[in-house]
C-alpha cells in the first residue's frame, strides 16, 4: 500500500513534520518515511512560510505528503498544533525534520502501545546523528534542583539504556500518542514558542494520570545542534520558559524548593569570592539581571495557569511525587 492510497481514508498514524527552511534536511527525513516497513500513515509537513525551496521540492519528490503552509513563521509549537490537529490517524507522532531512522522504527512505536494499553504515549530512543551508539536522549527526566527537564542518558552508549521503561516525560522528536490525549490533556502550550513545551505537555500528562512508555528498539538518529540557537535571547527564553514550566506543574513543596535551590544557584555565580573576580562585577550582576527577568516573567506566566492544570488532577499526589523524583522505573 503506497502512502497516496492512504490518504483516501484514515491511516493508524500520522506522522507530523514541521518545517522551517528545512531543505536541506527533509530529503533524508522523508526518503526514511517513505520506506517504511509499516506503511498504514499518512505524513503531514507543516511549513512555517519557508523561504527556501522546501515547500517547492517536496511537492515536486514527495506528493504524497499533505503540506500545510503557515502565511507567517509562528514559531514551532504553533506549527506542531497545526499538524495535531490536521492530522487523522489513531496515533499521532511528532518527528523533528532534521532525524533519519531505519525502516522498522515506526512499526516498532506503533507495536509497543498496541501491546502496553496502559500506556498513553511512548518516545523513541535518540541517538546522536553520526555517532549512532551514543545517545542524546532515552526518554526525559525531571531535575527539581534546576527546575528543568534534562535528557536521560545524554552522551552514554546506547547499550545502556536497551531496557523498556517507563519514564515520566518525552521530548517532542520520535514521540507517538493515542489521539485521546491530545483531547483529554490539550495541546502544546503556544506561550512557549519554543523550549520546553513537549516537557510541560510531560508534565501535565502525569498531572491527569497518563503514561509515557520509553521504546528502546525505536531508535532514531538526530542532527542535534545543527539548528539550535545559542543566542542571549535563546538563553533567555529558556529560563523563561523553564521557570513558566515549574510554576504551572510542579506541586508547591517541590516547586519552593526548586525556586531556594535556583536562588542559591544565582547567588554563587553572582558574587565572586576571590579578588581576581571583582573586575567582572559590572558584567556579572547585568546578567544576572537579565536572568532574574527571565525566570520571574516565567514564574508570572506559569503561576496564572496552575490553577487550571491542578484543578484537573486525575493522579494521587503521591504517585506524582514519586515520577517526578524517579524520573523512570520498570513498565
Amino acid at each position: 500500500m503506497s502512502l497516496v492510497e492512504t490518504q483516501e481514508r484514515r491511516p493508524r498514524v500520522s506522522v507530523v513534520v514541521p518545517n522551517f527552511n528545512g531543505i536541506q534536511h527533509l530529503p533524508e527525513c522523508l526518503a526514511c518515511l517513505s520506506s517504511q516497513s509499516f506503511d498504514d500513515l499518512e505524513v503531514v509537513m507543516v511549513d512555517n512560510a519557508s523561504t527556501d525551496e522546501s515547500v517547492a521540492w517536496v511537492q515536486e519528490h514527495h506528493p504524497e505528503v499533505r503540506i500545510i503552509q503557515r502565511a507567517f513563521n509562528g514559531g514551532p509549537v504553533i506549527s506542531t498544533n497545526d499538524g495535531i490537529q490536521a492530522s487523522r490517524g489513531e496515533y499521532v507522532v511528532l518527528l523533528d525534520n532534521d532525524t533519519a531512522f531505519d525502516r522498522d522504527w515506526l512499526g516498532i512505536l506503533v507495536r509497543a502501545l498496541d501491546e502496553h494499553p496502559e500506556y498513553d504515549y511512548g518516545v523513541s530512543m535518540i541517538l546522536l546523528y553520526g555517532e549512532d551508539d551514543l545517545l542524546q536522549s532515552a526518554g526525559e527526566i525531571y531535575k527539581i534542583s534546576r527546575l528543568c527537564s534534562a535528557s536521560r542518558g545524554s552522551g552514554r552508549p546506547a547499550a545502556a539504556y536497551s531496557q523498556m521503561q517507563r519514564v515520566v516525560a518525552a521530548a517532542g522528536n520520535g514521540a507517538i500518542h493515542r489521539r485521546e490525549i491530545f483531547d483529554d490533556v490539550g495541546l502544546y502550550d503556544e506561550d512557549y514558542y519554543a523550549i520546553h513545551e513537549d516537557i510541560d505537555f510531560s508534565l501535565r500528562c502525569l498531572i491527569r494520570g497518563k503514561r509515557c512508555l520509553y521504546v528502546p528498539d525505536a531508535r532514531i538518529r538526530h542532527k542535534v545542534g545543527l539548528c539550535r540557537e545559542s543566542s542571549h535571547e535563546a538563553q533567555m527564553t529558556f529560563l523563561r520558559n523553564a521557570s513558566m514550566m515549574a510554576a504551572k506543574n510542579l506541586p508547591m513543596p517541590l516547586l519552593a524548593l526548586g525556586i531556594l535551590s535556583i536562588g542559591w544557584q544565582e547567588f554563587r555565580s553572582t558574587v565572586p569570592l576571590r579578588p581576581q573576580y571583582y573586575r567582572f562585577l559590572p558584567q556579572t550582576f547585568r546578567e544576572s539581571r537579565a536572568r532574574t527577568r527571565a525566570r520571574w516573567e516565567g514564574l508570572r506566566m506559569g503561576w496564572a495557569k496552575r490553577r487550571s492544570v491542578w484543578r484537573s488532577r486525575r493522579n494521587s499526589r503521591r504517585e506524582i511525587y514519586r515520577w517526578l523524583l524517579r524520573g523512570a522505573g520498570p513498565v
